[in-house]
């Protein structure tokens, strides 16, 4: 063997030992391209489709600071001689919505982290051991609530809500607190309700639950169905030009408590106004009987019936501020003096998304005489 042959010979074996390498050589697959977050502006502002899916996310809420002090306050703080309450919250909400065959379909919820330096509710009620004695849903003690966690498919409504009674006709003023005189229904509820909204005429029935039965001091609080016959409310409205029509009538399926008259009827109609972009007025007219949960505004005894009357109007002097106003009224009774509030404040938008309003009320309860104020800080997002 010469040396031409032993180096031809040594290049063919490099040459099989490297292609049998190559044959083991790891291929790196191609990345996969990546799918960004997608707007979607079909259902709002601030929705996105969830990736992989179409379903439109949004997710939202605000950060809130209240201090209020005076007489009406004085429940709300943890000083000994009532000087002022405060309170913190995150409020946390989630909306989601898809077109489909049978209609929109939508979720939305809301959780709502407090800190406070009481057990009282933002309208003044206190509570005693947890148990809330005023009306409102609006906890300012220390606590985690979830406020709305409901389904809707077109009209059709399942979950946890606020009850139909309240958001059929809408709250009452762009006030802080909009219910200095008992307010104007009950809130938090499991409930099933279908609307019929057909433009300028609309219309909705909702079967509900109510809030838990509890008892205290061998006293009935609360507005809970008693047996398997739900709570039932029904509402009308109208749309035509400036002016906005709603009715809506409800009726506590509830029986007698150990003696004591429960359930029954409760009925509120309202008209909304508005002049123009910056000036608007609405007036609500509510009247039941005191033994039905839904009669907030009670004043009496079970077996008589109240009326009462909330009205206002809201100004947008600027861009960033406006001035809200309500007025309440109650009727009294052989008992009772007719009750007197008024509130007033001015929303002001320091910058986009934060939000001052100091805010003054003063109440007649028939008997006593009080006032109070303070102001919100409010970060919406």
């Amino acid at each position: 063997m010469n040396i031409k042959s032993l180096l031809l010979g040594s290049a063919a074996a490099l040459v099989a030992v490297s292609g049998a390498r190559a044959a083991d050589a790891i291929i790196v697959a191609e990345p996969e391209p990546v799918e960004y977050v997608r707007v979607c502006d079909a259902f709002g502002t601030g929705y996105f489709y969830i990736p992989g899916t179409e379903t439109c996310l949004r997710i939202h809420g605000y950060v809130r600071f209240d201090v209020f002090g005076g007489d009406l306050f004085e429940n709300i703080s943890s000083t000994e001689d009532g000087t002022y309450g405060v309170n913190s919250r995150l409020s946390l909400r989630t909306s989601t919505a898809s077109e489909t065959e049978l209609g929109t379909l939508r979720t939305y919820t809301e959780t709502r982290f407090n800190y406070g330096d009481s057990d009282a509710t933002s309208n003044g009620f206190v509570t005693d051991g947890g148990v809330e004695l005023g009306e409102g849903g609006y906890y300012n003690d220390t606590s985690v609530s979830l406020n709305f966690a409901w389904i809707q498919l077109g009209g059709l409504r399942v979950g946890k809500d606020e009850s139909f009674f309240i958001t059929w006709t809408g709250y009452a003023g762009a006030v802080i607190n909009d219910t200095p005189l008992g307010g104007y229904g009950p809130f938090d509820t499991n409930l099933i309700s279908y609307t019929y909204n057909g433009g300028a005429f609309r219309a909705g029935i909702a079967v509900e639950q109510g809030d838990d039965d509890y008892i205290l001091d061998g006293e009935r609080v609360g507005w809970g169905i008693d047996d398997y016959v739900p709570h039932v409310v029904v509402g009308l409205g109208t749309t035509f030009g400036m002016v906005d029509l709603s009715a809506v009538a409800a009726y506590d399926s509830r029986d007698d408590f150990d003696g004591e008259e429960y359930g029954g009827w409760a009925a509120k109609i309202r008209a909304d106004v508005a002049f123009n972009d910056a000036f608007s007025v609405f007036a609500m007219l509510m009247y039941g009987e005191n033994s039905s949960g839904y009669t907030t505004w009670a004043n009496g005894e079970n077996d008589e019936e109240t009326f009462a009357a909330v009205g206002g109007f809201s100004y947008a002097f600027s861009d960033k501020a406006s001035l809200n106003t309500q007025f309440d009224w109650v009727e009294g009774n052989d008992d009772q003096d007719d009750e007197f509030a008024v509130t007033a404040n001015v929303a002001y938008e320091l910058v986009p998304g934060l939000v001052v309003t100091p805010e003054v009320q003063y109440v007649d309860f028939g008997d006593d005489e009080e006032f109070g104020a303070g102001v919100r800080v409010q970060r919406s997002f």
